[in-house]
C-alpha cells in the first residue's frame, strides 16, 4: 500500500555504546536528513527522548563530553539484600510481612534516572517518539509514546513519566533495579525489541533508518563455561536482531563499536566518531534509499495491557 514519504529512525540499545547514536544524529544532520519520529530501545530510548525533545546533535556531543561516567554508579548490593530478605520471610510470621521490596541490580539506578531527569528537564516534545520497554510480569514489551494516534490505537502508552520511562527501557536485568511504573514492572526493552522498528513501521514510517550496535564477534574465542553460557544468549539476540531488520522499507547501519564495554567511558568520543562515520560512508546509497516511492510495511506489534496491581504492590 502506498502512502506518505515518513521517515524514522530507530535506536537500538548498546549502553555506552549508544554514543554512537550521537554521531549517526550529526551525521544525518548534516546531510540534511530529519526524521519525522524516532524509537529508541534501552540506552537508545535515552537519545531518542532527547533528539524528540529538541536537543541538537550538539548538545549531546556536549553531554557526552561531560558523561559522569562512574560518578552514576549507586551500588545495590544484591547478594546482601537478597540475603536479608531470605532471613526476614523465614524469621517473620506470614501475616506481619511486608510487602516485599524490589530485588536489587548491581546499581540502583537512581543516580541514572536523576542523570536522566535532569537533562531532559524544561523540553518540550517536537516530534512523536516511542521508547519500548519489557514488562518483567508478562514478558511484554510496553512502549511509551506522545503520539496520541499511537494511543488511540493500542500501540503505545501514555508517558506517564519520562525519565522513569527512559529507566526503565535501560534497566539491565541484573544490573540495574527494575523500575516499578505501575501497572507494570519495567526492565530492558532489548530483551524484546533490540532494534524498535516494528513500532515506527506501525506508526506508519515509509523510511527507516535502523542503527544496531550489536554484531556477533567474529573472532571469539571460549575460556570459561561462563564464556560458553554467554555466548548461546548472544546468538538467541542475534537471530532476534537479523528478524526485526528485515524489510526493503529499512537502512540498517551498524557503527563498529564492538572495543566498547559498559565500563569504557574513555572511549565515549571514538564511539561517536563510529557513528558519524557509519553514515558519512554510506550516504549515497542512504540518499537512494530515501528517494524510494514509500511503501509501507507493517507487522503486528504486542504491547503490555493494562491491569490490575500485582499482589503486594499496592
Amino acid at each position: 500500500m502506498a502512502g506518505s514519504r515518513r521517515i524514522g529512525l530507530a535506536l537500538s540499545g548498546g549502553m555506552l555504546k549508544a554514543a554512537a547514536h550521537v554521531g549517526v544524529l550529526a551525521a544525518l544532520h548534516e546531510l540534511g536528513v530529519e526524521p519525522q519520529a524516532v524509537a529508541g530501545t534501552s540506552a537508545g530510548s535515552f537519545v531518542a527522548a532527547l533528539y524528540a525533545h529538541g536537543c541538537s546533535p550538539q548538545e549531546m556531543q556536549q553531554l557526552v563530553r561531560r558523561f559522569p561516567g562512574a560518578r552514576l554508579f549507586d551500588y545495590g548490593f544484591p547478594l546482601a539484600r537478597s540475603a536479608l530478605r531470605l532471613i526476614h520471610s523465614r524469621l517473620t510470621p506470614w501475616r506481619h510481612r511486608l510487602a516485599p521490596p524490589l530485588p536489587g541490580g548491581l546499581m540502583r539506578g537512581r543516580r541514572l534516572t536523576r542523570y536522566f531527569r535532569d537533562a531532559l528537564a524544561g523540553r518540550q516534545a517536537e516530534r512523536p517518539y516511542y521508547l519500548v520497554a519489557t514488562d518483567l510480569l508478562t514478558g511484554r514489551p510496553v512502549v511509551f509514546s506522545n503520539d496520541r494516534d499511537a494511543q488511540v490505537r493500542g500501540l503505545a502508552h501514555p508517558v506517564p513519566d519520562l525519565a522513569l520511562a527512559v529507566a526503565g527501557s535501560c534497566a539491565v536485568p541484573g544490573v540495574l533495579t527494575p523500575v516499578e511504573l505501575k501497572p507494570w514492572l519495567l526492565v530492558d526493552g532489548a530483551l524484546r525489541h533490540y532494534v524498535p522498528v516494528d513500532v515506527l513501521r506501525q506508526a506508519g514510517c515509509s523510511h527507516i533508518i535502523a542503527v544496531n550496535l550489536y554484531r556477533l564477534d567474529p573472532a571469539w574465542e571460549p575460556h570459561t563455561f561462563v564464556h560458553v553460557l554467554a555466548r548461546s544468549f548472544e546468538i538467541l539476540l542475534q537471530e532476534s536482531i537479523d528478524n526485526e531488520v528485515e524489510g526493503g522499507d529499512l537502512f540498517v547501519l551498524e557503527p563498529e563499536v564492538r572495543h566498547m564495554t559498559w565500563v569504557s567511558f574513555g572511549e565515549l568520543a571514538r564511539c561517536v566518531s563510529a557513528g558519524s562515520d557509519s553514515v558519512t560512508r554510506r550516504q549515497a546509497e542512504l540518499r537512494r534509499f530515501l528517494a524510494r516511492p514509500p511503501v509501507l510495511h507493517a507487522r503486528p506489534l504486542v504491547v503490555s495491557e493494562s491491569r490490575r496491581q500485582p499482589p503486594g504492590r499496592m
